[in-house]
């Protein structure tokens, strides 16, 4: 049972991290407008 709680926090924890990455792009992209 731990492990199935465990897995779906990493999966929420990656989505924050693609979720900034992506802010990243967008700031860049402003940026070089």
């Amino acid at each position: 049972m731990v492990g199935r709680v465990e897995v779906p926090q990493e999966a929420f924890v990656a989505a924050l991290a693609t979720d900034a990455d992506i802010e990243k792009v967008k700031a860049a992209r402003k940026a070089g407008q």
